[in-house]
Protein backbone atom coordinates (compact mmCIF):
# COMPACT_ATOMS: atom_id res chain seq x y z
CA UNK A 1 0.00 0.00 0.00
CA UNK A 2 1.11 3.95 -0.67
CA UNK A 3 2.64 5.46 2.20
CA UNK A 4 2.86 9.31 2.66
CA UNK A 5 6.60 10.19 3.82
CA UNK A 6 7.86 13.21 4.93
CA UNK A 7 11.20 14.23 4.17
CA UNK A 8 13.00 15.27 7.80
CA UNK A 9 14.48 18.28 6.02
CA UNK A 10 11.18 20.12 5.61
CA UNK A 11 9.65 19.27 8.80
CA UNK A 12 12.51 20.65 10.48
CA UNK A 13 12.07 23.87 8.51
CA UNK A 14 8.83 24.16 10.17
CA UNK A 15 8.30 25.40 13.22
CA UNK A 16 5.01 26.87 14.80
CA UNK A 17 4.48 29.47 17.39
CA UNK A 18 1.08 31.60 17.49
CA UNK A 19 1.09 31.39 13.84
CA UNK A 20 4.72 32.62 13.14
CA UNK A 21 6.88 30.11 11.20
CA UNK A 22 10.15 30.13 9.78
CA UNK A 23 10.70 28.42 6.33
CA UNK A 24 14.68 27.27 5.72
CA UNK A 25 15.13 26.87 2.00
CA UNK A 26 12.29 24.87 0.93
CA UNK A 27 12.83 22.62 -1.71
CA UNK A 28 10.17 22.15 -4.18
CA UNK A 29 7.49 19.78 -4.16
CA UNK A 30 7.84 16.75 -5.89
CA UNK A 31 4.58 14.55 -6.88
CA UNK A 32 4.30 11.32 -4.61
CA UNK A 33 7.03 9.18 -4.41
CA UNK A 34 9.57 11.07 -5.63
CA UNK A 35 12.99 12.63 -4.15
CA UNK A 36 13.15 16.71 -3.46
CA UNK A 37 15.73 18.83 -4.29
CA UNK A 38 18.12 19.55 -1.71
CA UNK A 39 17.02 23.71 -1.55
CA UNK A 40 15.91 26.34 -3.89
CA UNK A 41 18.03 28.92 -5.06
CA UNK A 42 15.34 31.28 -6.04
CA UNK A 43 13.45 31.74 -2.60
CA UNK A 44 15.50 35.14 -1.97
CA UNK A 45 14.78 36.22 -5.30
CA UNK A 46 10.94 35.08 -5.09
CA UNK A 47 10.73 37.21 -1.83
CA UNK A 48 11.70 40.13 -3.25
CA UNK A 49 9.73 39.98 -6.74
CA UNK A 50 6.50 39.03 -4.23
CA UNK A 51 7.00 41.88 -2.24
CA UNK A 52 7.60 44.47 -4.08
CA UNK A 53 4.38 43.33 -5.93
CA UNK A 54 2.76 43.81 -2.75
CA UNK A 55 3.62 47.00 -2.44
CA UNK A 56 1.86 47.60 -5.99
CA UNK A 57 -1.34 45.71 -5.08
CA UNK A 58 -1.63 47.96 -1.63
CA UNK A 59 -1.48 50.95 -4.09
CA UNK A 60 -4.00 50.19 -6.13
CA UNK A 61 -6.66 48.63 -3.34
CA UNK A 62 -6.09 52.52 -1.68
CA UNK A 63 -6.63 53.85 -5.32
CA UNK A 64 -9.54 51.96 -5.39
CA UNK A 65 -8.51 49.69 -8.21
CA UNK A 66 -8.94 45.64 -6.48
CA UNK A 67 -10.13 44.10 -9.65
CA UNK A 68 -7.49 41.87 -10.67
CA UNK A 69 -9.40 40.25 -13.77
CA UNK A 70 -12.48 38.76 -11.81
CA UNK A 71 -10.28 38.26 -8.56
CA UNK A 72 -10.36 40.66 -6.11
CA UNK A 73 -6.90 41.90 -4.67
CA UNK A 74 -7.31 42.25 -1.20
CA UNK A 75 -7.87 38.84 -1.22
CA UNK A 76 -4.26 37.98 -0.85
CA UNK A 77 -5.12 40.05 2.69
CA UNK A 78 -8.34 38.82 3.75
CA UNK A 79 -6.51 35.54 3.74
CA UNK A 80 -3.72 36.39 5.44
CA UNK A 81 -1.67 35.38 1.94
CA UNK A 82 0.48 38.04 2.50
CA UNK A 83 2.68 36.92 5.12
CA UNK A 84 3.13 33.37 3.43
CA UNK A 85 4.80 35.34 0.16
CA UNK A 86 7.11 37.07 2.54
CA UNK A 87 7.99 34.01 4.37
CA UNK A 88 9.08 32.72 0.93
CA UNK A 89 5.30 30.44 0.40
CA UNK A 90 4.06 30.39 -2.66
CA UNK A 91 3.02 27.40 -4.51
CA UNK A 92 6.96 27.16 -5.66
CA UNK A 93 7.69 24.09 -7.18
CA UNK A 94 3.85 22.43 -7.32
CA UNK A 95 1.67 22.19 -10.08
CA UNK A 96 -2.31 22.81 -9.75
CA UNK A 97 -4.42 21.12 -12.10
CA UNK A 98 -7.95 22.70 -12.85
CA UNK A 99 -10.61 20.19 -14.35
CA UNK A 100 -11.95 21.63 -17.89
CA UNK A 101 -14.60 20.73 -20.39
CA UNK A 102 -12.83 22.75 -22.54
CA UNK A 103 -9.59 24.94 -23.42
CA UNK A 104 -9.54 28.21 -23.94
CA UNK A 105 -6.60 29.94 -26.59
CA UNK A 106 -4.31 32.50 -25.35
CA UNK A 107 -4.66 31.84 -21.82
CA UNK A 108 -1.07 32.39 -20.90
CA UNK A 109 -1.29 35.55 -22.33
CA UNK A 110 -4.02 37.02 -20.37
CA UNK A 111 -2.39 35.72 -17.48
CA UNK A 112 0.94 37.08 -17.93
CA UNK A 113 -0.67 40.41 -19.03
CA UNK A 114 -2.84 40.62 -15.65
CA UNK A 115 0.25 39.75 -13.86
CA UNK A 116 2.50 43.05 -15.07
CA UNK A 117 -0.12 45.25 -13.91
CA UNK A 118 0.80 44.41 -10.28
CA UNK A 119 4.50 42.68 -10.85
CA UNK A 120 3.33 39.27 -10.05
CA UNK A 121 5.32 36.73 -11.60
CA UNK A 122 4.48 34.68 -14.76
CA UNK A 123 4.16 31.11 -14.13
CA UNK A 124 3.40 28.49 -16.84
CA UNK A 125 -0.06 27.89 -17.58
CA UNK A 126 0.05 24.08 -19.30
CA UNK A 127 -2.77 22.74 -21.31
CA UNK A 128 -3.50 18.80 -21.48
CA UNK A 129 -6.34 16.84 -22.86
CA UNK A 130 -5.91 13.31 -21.08
CA UNK A 131 -9.01 12.41 -23.19
CA UNK A 132 -6.93 12.77 -26.83
CA UNK A 133 -7.46 16.28 -28.93
CA UNK A 134 -10.77 18.33 -28.83
CA UNK A 135 -13.01 17.39 -31.20
CA UNK A 136 -13.33 20.10 -34.49
CA UNK A 137 -16.67 20.93 -32.85
CA UNK A 138 -18.06 20.92 -29.65
CA UNK A 139 -20.12 18.07 -28.84
CA UNK A 140 -23.94 18.24 -29.61
CA UNK A 141 -24.32 17.23 -26.10
CA UNK A 142 -23.01 20.67 -24.70
CA UNK A 143 -23.83 22.43 -27.30
CA UNK A 144 -27.69 21.16 -26.64
CA UNK A 145 -26.96 23.39 -23.28
CA UNK A 146 -26.46 26.26 -24.94
CA UNK A 147 -25.00 29.36 -22.75
CA UNK A 148 -25.14 27.02 -19.21
CA UNK A 149 -22.51 24.52 -20.08
CA UNK A 150 -21.58 24.81 -23.49
CA UNK A 151 -17.81 25.00 -25.00
CA UNK A 152 -17.82 28.48 -25.07
CA UNK A 153 -19.32 28.80 -21.82
CA UNK A 154 -16.27 26.96 -20.45
CA UNK A 155 -14.04 29.57 -21.04
CA UNK A 156 -15.60 31.96 -18.45
CA UNK A 157 -14.97 29.52 -16.03
CA UNK A 158 -11.55 28.35 -16.72
CA UNK A 159 -10.34 31.76 -16.81
CA UNK A 160 -11.53 32.36 -13.69
CA UNK A 161 -10.02 29.00 -11.89
CA UNK A 162 -6.48 29.61 -13.63
CA UNK A 163 -6.68 33.36 -12.14
CA UNK A 164 -7.98 32.10 -8.24
CA UNK A 165 -4.99 29.64 -8.17
CA UNK A 166 -2.67 32.01 -9.32
CA UNK A 167 -3.84 35.13 -7.25
CA UNK A 168 -3.04 32.68 -4.38
CA UNK A 169 -0.03 30.63 -4.94
CA UNK A 170 1.75 33.11 -7.68
CA UNK A 171 4.62 30.70 -8.24
CA UNK A 172 2.71 27.58 -8.51
CA UNK A 173 2.43 25.82 -12.41
CA UNK A 174 -1.08 25.52 -13.46
CA UNK A 175 -2.00 22.68 -15.40
CA UNK A 176 -5.36 22.94 -17.47
CA UNK A 177 -7.07 19.78 -18.03
CA UNK A 178 -9.52 19.75 -21.19
CA UNK A 179 -11.81 17.29 -21.69
CA UNK A 180 -15.21 17.60 -23.34
CA UNK A 181 -18.18 14.73 -23.09
CA UNK A 182 -19.34 12.31 -25.45
CA UNK A 183 -16.40 10.73 -26.42
CA UNK A 184 -17.75 7.98 -26.32
CA UNK A 185 -21.95 8.02 -26.08
CA UNK A 186 -23.90 11.28 -26.07
CA UNK A 187 -25.38 10.51 -22.20
CA UNK A 188 -28.15 12.19 -19.72
CA UNK A 189 -27.67 15.70 -19.22
CA UNK A 190 -25.84 15.60 -16.17
CA UNK A 191 -23.50 14.06 -18.10
CA UNK A 192 -23.04 16.82 -20.55
CA UNK A 193 -22.97 19.24 -17.40
CA UNK A 194 -20.62 17.25 -15.40
CA UNK A 195 -18.91 15.05 -18.00
CA UNK A 196 -17.23 11.40 -16.90
CA UNK A 197 -14.08 12.38 -18.76
CA UNK A 198 -13.28 15.21 -16.40
CA UNK A 199 -12.98 12.11 -14.08
CA UNK A 200 -11.14 10.40 -16.90
CA UNK A 201 -8.40 13.21 -15.92
CA UNK A 202 -8.30 12.68 -12.90
CA UNK A 203 -6.81 9.31 -13.27
CA UNK A 204 -4.72 10.89 -16.41
CA UNK A 205 -2.83 13.32 -13.91
CA UNK A 206 -2.55 10.79 -11.03
CA UNK A 207 -0.76 8.73 -13.63
CA UNK A 208 1.30 10.65 -15.03
CA UNK A 209 1.82 12.63 -11.87
CA UNK A 210 1.15 15.72 -13.34
CA UNK A 211 -0.38 17.88 -10.29
CA UNK A 212 -0.10 18.07 -6.18
CA UNK A 213 -3.53 19.64 -5.93
CA UNK A 214 -6.64 19.78 -8.06
CA UNK A 215 -9.55 21.73 -8.67
CA UNK A 216 -12.93 21.38 -10.07
CA UNK A 217 -15.41 23.96 -10.27
CA UNK A 218 -18.28 21.49 -12.09
CA UNK A 219 -20.49 19.02 -10.82
CA UNK A 220 -24.89 17.89 -11.14
CA UNK A 221 -27.32 17.36 -8.43
CA UNK A 222 -27.20 13.61 -7.14
CA UNK A 223 -31.17 13.69 -7.95
CA UNK A 224 -30.44 14.51 -11.62
CA UNK A 225 -28.73 11.41 -13.05
CA UNK A 226 -30.64 8.89 -15.97
CA UNK A 227 -29.29 5.74 -14.04
CA UNK A 228 -29.30 7.27 -10.50
CA UNK A 229 -26.44 5.90 -7.77
CA UNK A 230 -25.11 3.60 -10.45
CA UNK A 231 -24.08 6.35 -12.65
CA UNK A 232 -22.42 8.55 -9.87
CA UNK A 233 -20.49 5.38 -8.26
CA UNK A 234 -19.39 4.67 -11.28
CA UNK A 235 -17.33 7.59 -11.54
CA UNK A 236 -15.43 6.70 -7.85
CA UNK A 237 -12.22 5.10 -9.60
CA UNK A 238 -11.10 8.81 -10.86
CA UNK A 239 -11.92 10.32 -7.82
CA UNK A 240 -9.90 7.14 -5.56
CA UNK A 241 -6.91 7.20 -8.04
CA UNK A 242 -6.35 10.60 -7.29
CA UNK A 243 -6.77 10.16 -3.82
CA UNK A 244 -4.15 6.71 -3.89
CA UNK A 245 -1.61 9.17 -5.53
CA UNK A 246 -2.09 11.48 -2.28
CA UNK A 247 -3.21 14.16 -4.26
CA UNK A 248 -6.14 16.38 -2.86
CA UNK A 249 -9.29 17.17 -4.95
CA UNK A 250 -11.35 20.37 -3.81
CA UNK A 251 -14.59 20.30 -5.21
CA UNK A 252 -17.52 23.11 -5.58
CA UNK A 253 -20.79 22.46 -3.80
CA UNK A 254 -22.99 24.63 -6.33
CA UNK A 255 -24.42 28.37 -6.07
CA UNK A 256 -28.27 27.62 -6.06
CA UNK A 257 -28.14 27.49 -2.19
CA UNK A 258 -29.58 24.34 -0.70
CA UNK A 259 -30.82 22.90 -3.91
CA UNK A 260 -29.15 22.14 -7.05
CA UNK A 261 -29.42 23.66 -11.01
CA UNK A 262 -30.72 21.38 -12.68
CA UNK A 263 -28.99 19.86 -15.87
CA UNK A 264 -32.09 20.43 -18.10
CA UNK A 265 -31.73 24.32 -17.56
CA UNK A 266 -30.15 26.78 -19.29
CA UNK A 267 -29.35 29.27 -16.91
CA UNK A 268 -27.92 29.44 -13.34
CA UNK A 269 -30.42 28.04 -11.10
CA UNK A 270 -33.15 28.56 -13.59
CA UNK A 271 -34.76 25.04 -13.44
CA UNK A 272 -33.97 24.07 -9.66
CA UNK A 273 -34.67 20.87 -7.61
CA UNK A 274 -37.92 21.18 -5.65
CA UNK A 275 -36.20 20.21 -2.23
CA UNK A 276 -32.50 20.17 -0.78
CA UNK A 277 -30.15 18.53 -2.85
CA UNK A 278 -26.08 18.65 -3.17
CA UNK A 279 -23.95 17.90 -6.37
CA UNK A 280 -21.91 15.23 -7.44
CA UNK A 281 -18.23 14.86 -7.08
CA UNK A 282 -18.05 17.22 -3.79
CA UNK A 283 -20.47 14.37 -2.60
CA UNK A 284 -17.59 11.96 -2.58
CA UNK A 285 -15.53 11.72 0.61
CA UNK A 286 -12.63 11.58 -0.63
CA UNK A 287 -12.44 15.05 -2.05
CA UNK A 288 -12.93 17.68 -0.08
CA UNK A 289 -16.39 20.23 -0.37
CA UNK A 290 -15.62 23.97 -0.92
CA UNK A 291 -18.83 26.04 0.09
CA UNK A 292 -18.92 29.40 -0.54
CA UNK A 293 -18.92 32.86 2.26
CA UNK A 294 -17.99 36.57 1.71
CA UNK A 295 -14.93 38.10 3.28
CA UNK A 296 -16.22 41.98 4.02
CA UNK A 297 -12.86 43.46 3.25
CA UNK A 298 -12.86 45.85 6.42
CA UNK A 299 -11.53 48.88 6.20
CA UNK A 300 -8.56 49.86 6.70
CA UNK A 301 -7.71 47.26 4.15
CA UNK A 302 -5.16 45.58 4.02
CA UNK A 303 -5.33 44.45 6.98
CA UNK A 304 -8.90 43.62 5.94
CA UNK A 305 -9.87 42.04 9.24
CA UNK A 306 -13.13 40.15 8.46
CA UNK A 307 -16.11 38.79 9.96
CA UNK A 308 -16.73 36.14 6.99
CA UNK A 309 -20.55 35.86 6.53
CA UNK A 310 -21.83 32.90 4.83
CA UNK A 311 -22.72 33.12 0.94
CA UNK A 312 -26.69 32.43 0.34
CA UNK A 313 -26.03 30.85 -2.76
CA UNK A 314 -23.46 28.41 -2.02
CA UNK A 315 -24.08 24.63 -2.08
CA UNK A 316 -24.53 23.27 1.61
CA UNK A 317 -26.19 19.33 2.61
CA UNK A 318 -25.99 16.06 2.96
CA UNK A 319 -25.88 13.51 0.11
CA UNK A 320 -28.02 11.09 -1.33
CA UNK A 321 -25.68 8.69 -2.00
CA UNK A 322 -22.62 8.66 0.27
CA UNK A 323 -23.16 7.74 3.97
CA UNK A 324 -21.05 9.31 6.54
CA UNK A 325 -17.19 8.96 6.16
CA UNK A 326 -15.99 8.03 9.71
CA UNK A 327 -13.87 11.18 10.08
CA UNK A 328 -17.27 13.01 10.14
CA UNK A 329 -18.59 11.20 13.61
CA UNK A 330 -17.42 13.51 15.55
CA UNK A 331 -19.72 16.00 14.04
CA UNK A 332 -22.89 13.34 13.90
CA UNK A 333 -24.51 15.65 16.44
CA UNK A 334 -25.05 18.23 14.40
CA UNK A 335 -25.40 16.95 11.44
CA UNK A 336 -27.78 14.33 12.70
CA UNK A 337 -27.90 12.17 9.75
CA UNK A 338 -26.07 9.08 8.56
CA UNK A 339 -24.99 10.25 5.72
CA UNK A 340 -21.85 12.73 4.18
CA UNK A 341 -22.16 16.41 4.68
CA UNK A 342 -21.13 19.41 2.70
CA UNK A 343 -19.10 21.51 2.52
CA UNK A 344 -15.92 20.84 4.73
CA UNK A 345 -15.06 24.21 4.42
CA UNK A 346 -15.71 27.33 2.51
CA UNK A 347 -13.95 30.16 0.59
CA UNK A 348 -14.54 33.58 -1.54
CA UNK A 349 -17.71 32.68 -3.62
CA UNK A 350 -18.10 36.18 -5.53
CA UNK A 351 -18.20 34.38 -8.44
CA UNK A 352 -19.69 31.35 -7.18
CA UNK A 353 -17.91 28.01 -5.88
CA UNK A 354 -16.16 27.89 -8.90
CA UNK A 355 -14.39 30.46 -7.30
CA UNK A 356 -13.90 28.71 -3.75
CA UNK A 357 -12.37 25.41 -4.95
CA UNK A 358 -9.17 26.54 -7.03
CA UNK A 359 -8.61 29.30 -4.22
CA UNK A 360 -8.53 26.49 -2.22
CA UNK A 361 -6.38 23.97 -4.16
CA UNK A 362 -4.05 27.12 -4.54
CA UNK A 363 -4.00 27.25 -0.13
CA UNK A 364 -3.10 23.14 -0.22
CA UNK A 365 -0.45 24.20 -3.38
CA UNK A 366 1.40 25.97 -0.56
CA UNK A 367 1.14 23.83 2.04
CA UNK A 368 2.47 21.13 -0.18
CA UNK A 369 5.29 23.52 -0.97
CA UNK A 370 5.88 22.89 2.90
CA UNK A 371 5.46 19.52 3.83
CA UNK A 372 7.43 18.75 0.06
CA UNK A 373 5.20 15.66 -0.59
CA UNK A 374 2.16 15.35 -1.72
CA UNK A 375 -0.58 15.77 1.47
CA UNK A 376 -3.08 13.09 0.40
CA UNK A 377 -7.01 14.41 0.72
CA UNK A 378 -6.83 16.53 3.77
CA UNK A 379 -10.36 15.79 5.03
CA UNK A 380 -9.69 13.57 8.30
CA UNK A 381 -6.72 16.18 9.16
CA UNK A 382 -9.09 18.77 9.06
CA UNK A 383 -11.31 16.96 11.13
CA UNK A 384 -9.52 15.44 13.41
CA UNK A 385 -6.39 17.62 13.96
CA UNK A 386 -6.58 20.83 13.04
CA UNK A 387 -10.33 20.98 14.50
CA UNK A 388 -9.18 20.28 17.76
CA UNK A 389 -7.40 23.65 17.86
CA UNK A 390 -9.16 25.92 15.45
CA UNK A 391 -7.93 29.09 16.19
CA UNK A 392 -3.88 28.20 16.28
CA UNK A 393 -4.73 25.92 13.09
CA UNK A 394 -5.91 28.75 11.13
CA UNK A 395 -9.52 28.17 10.90
CA UNK A 396 -11.47 30.87 10.77
CA UNK A 397 -15.47 30.34 12.41
CA UNK A 398 -18.64 31.54 9.76
CA UNK A 399 -20.91 31.99 12.14
CA UNK A 400 -24.07 34.17 10.57
CA UNK A 401 -25.81 33.63 7.57
CA UNK A 402 -27.92 30.50 5.51
CA UNK A 403 -28.60 28.88 2.34
CA UNK A 404 -32.33 29.37 1.74
CA UNK A 405 -33.32 29.11 -1.63
CA UNK A 406 -36.42 31.10 -2.26
CA UNK A 407 -39.25 29.01 -0.22
CA UNK A 408 -37.03 26.05 0.82
CA UNK A 409 -35.46 26.09 4.21
CA UNK A 410 -31.72 25.69 3.73
CA UNK A 411 -28.72 25.21 6.50
CA UNK A 412 -27.81 28.34 8.67
CA UNK A 413 -24.43 29.14 10.10
CA UNK A 414 -23.41 29.35 13.83
CA UNK A 415 -20.73 29.27 15.97
CA UNK A 416 -18.19 26.04 15.54
CA UNK A 417 -18.98 23.19 12.67
CA UNK A 418 -22.48 23.63 11.19
CA UNK A 419 -23.91 21.59 7.84
CA UNK A 420 -24.22 25.42 6.35
CA UNK A 421 -20.22 25.58 6.24
CA UNK A 422 -18.43 22.79 7.44
CA UNK A 423 -15.60 24.10 9.17
CA UNK A 424 -15.73 27.91 8.09
CA UNK A 425 -12.75 29.14 6.53
CA UNK A 426 -9.04 29.93 7.08
CA UNK A 427 -6.11 32.42 7.95
CA UNK A 428 -3.52 30.85 5.70
CA UNK A 429 -1.05 32.06 7.31
CA UNK A 430 -1.97 29.26 10.15
CA UNK A 431 -3.77 27.03 8.24
CA UNK A 432 -0.80 26.16 5.53
CA UNK A 433 1.76 25.21 8.08
CA UNK A 434 -0.99 23.69 10.48
CA UNK A 435 -2.06 21.17 7.71
CA UNK A 436 1.34 20.75 6.32
CA UNK A 437 2.55 19.33 9.57
CA UNK A 438 -0.61 17.74 10.24
CA UNK A 439 -0.26 15.71 6.85
CA UNK A 440 2.65 13.62 7.76
CA UNK A 441 0.13 11.83 9.72
CA UNK A 442 -2.13 11.09 6.73
CA UNK A 443 -3.37 7.89 6.07
CA UNK A 444 -6.50 8.75 3.67
CA UNK A 445 -4.07 8.29 0.54
CA UNK A 446 -3.97 4.46 1.93
CA UNK A 447 -7.60 4.39 2.50
CA UNK A 448 -8.18 5.36 -1.18
CA UNK A 449 -5.30 3.01 -2.50
CA UNK A 450 -7.65 0.05 -0.55
CA UNK A 451 -10.98 0.75 -1.80
CA UNK A 452 -10.19 1.33 -5.50
CA UNK A 453 -8.60 -2.16 -5.57
CA UNK A 454 -12.02 -3.48 -4.29
CA UNK A 455 -13.58 -1.99 -7.14
CA UNK A 456 -10.87 -3.31 -9.71
CA UNK A 457 -11.40 -7.01 -7.77
CA UNK A 458 -15.16 -7.75 -8.98
CA UNK A 459 -14.94 -9.24 -11.66
CA UNK A 460 -15.42 -12.89 -11.72
CA UNK A 461 -15.12 -15.96 -13.89
CA UNK A 462 -17.31 -18.57 -13.32
CA UNK A 463 -17.47 -21.91 -13.22
CA UNK A 464 -13.67 -21.70 -11.91
CA UNK A 465 -10.54 -19.81 -13.09
CA UNK A 466 -9.70 -23.55 -14.37
CA UNK A 467 -11.67 -24.63 -17.59
CA UNK A 468 -11.19 -26.86 -20.97
CA UNK A 469 -11.13 -25.88 -24.21
CA UNK A 470 -15.24 -26.86 -24.74
CA UNK A 471 -15.85 -25.65 -21.25
CA UNK A 472 -18.31 -21.94 -21.47
CA UNK A 473 -16.37 -19.61 -19.65
CA UNK A 474 -18.78 -16.65 -18.01
CA UNK A 475 -17.01 -13.21 -17.61
CA UNK A 476 -19.38 -10.85 -15.21
CA UNK A 477 -18.12 -7.53 -13.26
CA UNK A 478 -19.86 -3.97 -12.11
CA UNK A 479 -19.15 -0.33 -11.63
CA UNK A 480 -19.19 0.41 -15.21
CA UNK A 481 -20.50 3.58 -16.69
CA UNK A 482 -24.45 2.40 -17.62
CA UNK A 483 -24.74 2.89 -21.60
CA UNK A 484 -21.04 2.67 -21.82
CA UNK A 485 -18.66 0.52 -24.17
CA UNK A 486 -16.81 -1.92 -21.79
CA UNK A 487 -13.85 -3.59 -23.74
CA UNK A 488 -13.01 -7.45 -23.28
CA UNK A 489 -9.71 -8.59 -24.22
CA UNK A 490 -7.49 -12.13 -24.21
CA UNK A 491 -3.86 -11.39 -23.50
CA UNK A 492 -3.63 -8.06 -25.23
CA UNK A 493 -6.17 -8.97 -28.19
CA UNK A 494 -9.39 -7.40 -28.17
CA UNK A 495 -12.28 -10.19 -27.93
CA UNK A 496 -15.42 -8.45 -28.29
CA UNK A 497 -16.85 -5.05 -27.02
CA UNK A 498 -20.49 -4.51 -25.01
CA UNK A 499 -22.67 -2.44 -23.65
CA UNK A 500 -22.82 -1.75 -19.83
CA UNK A 501 -26.05 -2.25 -18.47
CA UNK A 502 -28.44 0.33 -16.82
CA UNK A 503 -26.95 -1.10 -13.63
CA UNK A 504 -23.30 -0.80 -14.77
CA UNK A 505 -22.75 -4.48 -15.11
CA UNK A 506 -21.40 -6.54 -17.88
CA UNK A 507 -21.80 -10.41 -18.43
CA UNK A 508 -20.16 -12.18 -21.55
CA UNK A 509 -19.81 -15.74 -22.13
CA UNK A 510 -17.25 -17.72 -24.57
CA UNK A 511 -15.68 -21.02 -24.73
CA UNK A 512 -11.85 -20.97 -24.89
CA UNK A 513 -12.39 -23.18 -28.29
CA UNK A 514 -14.71 -21.16 -29.74
CA UNK A 515 -12.14 -18.00 -29.82
CA UNK A 516 -9.13 -20.14 -30.64
CA UNK A 517 -7.58 -19.97 -27.16
CA UNK A 518 -4.83 -22.83 -26.44
CA UNK A 519 -3.81 -24.68 -23.38
CA UNK A 520 -1.97 -22.73 -20.94
CA UNK A 521 -2.58 -19.51 -18.42
CA UNK A 522 -4.07 -16.46 -20.12
CA UNK A 523 -5.70 -13.24 -18.58
CA UNK A 524 -8.71 -11.75 -19.37
CA UNK A 525 -8.70 -7.67 -19.60
CA UNK A 526 -11.74 -5.60 -18.95
CA UNK A 527 -11.27 -1.97 -19.99
CA UNK A 528 -13.70 1.06 -19.47
CA UNK A 529 -13.49 4.74 -19.49
CA UNK A 530 -12.81 4.80 -15.84
CA UNK A 531 -12.42 1.21 -14.48
CA UNK A 532 -9.80 -1.32 -15.75
CA UNK A 533 -9.67 -5.01 -14.51
CA UNK A 534 -7.90 -8.28 -14.74
CA UNK A 535 -7.74 -11.64 -13.99
CA UNK A 536 -6.23 -14.89 -15.00
CA UNK A 537 -7.61 -18.43 -15.92
CA UNK A 538 -6.28 -21.59 -17.20
CA UNK A 539 -7.16 -23.44 -20.22
CA UNK A 540 -6.11 -27.15 -19.56
CA UNK A 541 -5.27 -29.64 -22.22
Amino acid sequence: MRRVRLLSLVASALLLSGGVFAVADAAPAAPADQPLAVSDPGRAGRIATLTAALDRIKTAIAAGHPQWGAMDLRDIFAYQVDHLWTQGVDGFGTSVAVMEGWDLAGIQDTINQLDDTVGLPHTTVQTIYPNGPLPPQCPPGMVALHGYGSCDAWGGELRLDVEAVHLMAPYAKIVISATPSDSEVVGDTSSEVAMPEIVKGLEYISAHKLANTISISDGSSETDYSHGAAEIHAQDPGILAAAAAGIPVAVSTGDCGVTQNLSTATAQCQAPTPGPAIATWDDNPFTIALGGSRPQYTAPCPPCANPFPLDPIEGAGLSQIYQRPSYQDGVRSITGSRMRSIPDITMNSRHGTSQSAPMFAAVLAMATQLHGRNLGPVNEILYQDLARDPGRSGIVDVTTGNNNFRDIPGYSAGPGFDVASGWGTVDASRFVPAIAKAARHNRMADEAADQLADLRDTLSLTPSTRVTPTSLLSITSSGFLPGHPVKISIDGTVLTTITADTSGNIAYGFTPASKTIGAGQHTVSIDSMLLTQSKRFTVTQ
